[in-house]
């Protein structure tokens, strides 16, 4: 072996079986390197272990044909720290790249947290950019794909763009926007915020579309604390919006507006609109309510009693004026003057006649029990942007100290303190039906008498 090409080549026994370094001097041209590197590499042929450490000069580059395999720095390693097998394929902690990967990482630390890239940015200004990017050419390209981790003043956004144009992002706060680059439900685009908010913004055409296919059913869930409360989905192609709380839902067929359950079945003769406590203040409608009359759904018909006639003549001259509570506190002598009857006239003129209003559809009394708790006041909270326009503090707006009343529709039900409250009412197509029969008796009754003063 020429010494002007190895300044020490040692072994530690003569077989070579061992051998510690090789060290090419400086000076060597960079066919010398190659000569010797390959008389050593034909003495090592036979050897299956240990290392080999070669040392090039900074200007020459080392060609090695074949496969490589490093295995690390300290001279006692055995497992594999990097390997370029003989198809360009690069495995880093493994010997065996995986033949359709260019590169292949794998953590050989039981312990650890997985085989990790790490990339490197090492300016700390604002807007500087760590990157990757993937192109169907050796150039980067307008429509490249990129992935790129950004600093802000925030913290770090990572930020995801193909054809040149950014289509997602997500920024120091832990929001993810597609296709908006800052928060804010004024901007167009979708927001998903860590603290949960969601919103959607779009010009010109529906924000939200949701599709359910081969079946019917849910379509949008609502729960309260983990609890299905309510839902909206589709029936035979139509909508429903269904409350799980009481099974009971409308659904929206044709031109009707039906009552339907919670899964969107038609839930006949089942529901009220509005309620004791909650009421609908005026109806405008084309024409009048319709009230099922069929006779084949009814029984027991009969003409009124004597006792019933002596009820209603009663309840005919109980007719009055009145104005309503409400209407004089909002209007004051404004308020306009209706006409009807007193519930508890009606009820006496009932008991009167030795009759339960209780027994009969056109007298309501209701009970339930309420409590009343004090709710405090909510000052008002502005929204807070970071630089980069990103939210950092949710707006809160004000809201003023109020009461608010609990509704029980059984004693049981309320908790003790609870008040106890009755409204009664009724149903005037009903009790002037009622009127109407027992005057039609009581004339009928009149005029049979009158004709027989008139035979005599």
């Amino acid at each position: 072996m020429a010494k002007n090409s190895i300044r020490d080549y040692s072994a530690t026994n003569s077989s070579n079986t061992d051998i510690q370094s090789i060290d090419i001097s400086e000076g060597c041209s960079p066919a010398g390197i190659n000569n010797a590197i390959r008389e050593v590499m034909a003495d090592l042929k036979d050897v299956s272990t240990g290392a080999v450490a070669l040392e090039s000069p900074s200007a020459d580059s080392l060609t090695v044909t074949g496969a490589f395999t490093s295995q690390g720095i300290d001279d006692n390693a055995t497992s594999t720290a990097m390997t370029l097998d003989s198809s360009g394929n690069v495995g880093i902690g493994t010997s065996s790249p995986v033949a359709s990967s260019l590169l292949t990482l794998k953590e050989t630390n039981a312990g650890g947290d997985g085989a990790e890239l790490r990339l490197i940015n090492s300016s700390t200004t604002v807007e500087s950019a760590t990157q990757i990017v993937f192109t169907n050419t050796t150039t980067d390209t307008a429509d490249s794909a990129v992935i790129k981790a950004v600093r802000t003043a925030g913290g770090q956004d990572f930020r995801f763009s193909s054809d040149g144009t950014e289509r997602l992002r997500i920024d120091g706060s832990g929001n993810l926007l597609v296709g908006k680059t800052s928060s804010g439900v004024a901007n167009t685009g979708a927001e998903l915020q860590s603290s949960g908010f969601t919103s959607i913004t779009r010009d010109g055409g529906p924000p939200l579309q949701l599709n359910r296919k081969t079946s019917d059913g849910d379509v949008f869930v609502i729960n309260k604390d983990g609890t299905t409360v309510g839902s909206i989905g589709t029936a035979s192609n139509y909508l429903f919006i269904g409350g799980s709380s009481n099974g009971k839902g409308i659904k929206f067929i044709g031109n009707a507006v039906q009552p339907c359950n919670s899964a969107g079945v038609d839930n006949d003769n089942d529901q009220d609109l509005g309620g004791v406590t909650a009421r609908w203040d005026d109806i405008y409608a084309t024409n009048a309510t319709i009230q099922t009359s069929d006779a084949n759904e009814k029984q027991q018909i009969a003409a009124l009693t004597d006792a019933e006639i002596t009820a209603a003549k009663a309840i005919s001259a109980l007719f009055k004026t009145f104005k309503w509570n409400s209407a004089v506190e909002a209007k004051g002598d404004a308020a306009r003057t209706h006409a009807g009857v007193i519930a508890q006239d009606v009820e006496a003129a009932m008991t009167a006649a030795g009759l339960d209003a209780g027994d009969y559809a056109f007298f309501i009394s209701t009970t339930w029990w309420e409590t009343q708790t004090d709710v405090p006041a909510v000052e008002a909270v502005a929204e807070v942007l970071d630089d980069d326009g990103n939210v950092v503090t949710e707006a809160v707006e004000a809201v003023a100290a109020y009461t608010r009343t609990d509704i029980y529709d059984t004693q049981a039900e309320a908790p003790a303190g609870a008040t106890e409250r009755n409204r009664k009412g009724i149903r005037y197509p009903e009790l002037l039906a009622f009127v109407g029969a027992a005057t039609e008796q009581r004339l009928a009754n009149i005029e049979t008498r009158l004709a027989a003063l008139e035979a005599n």
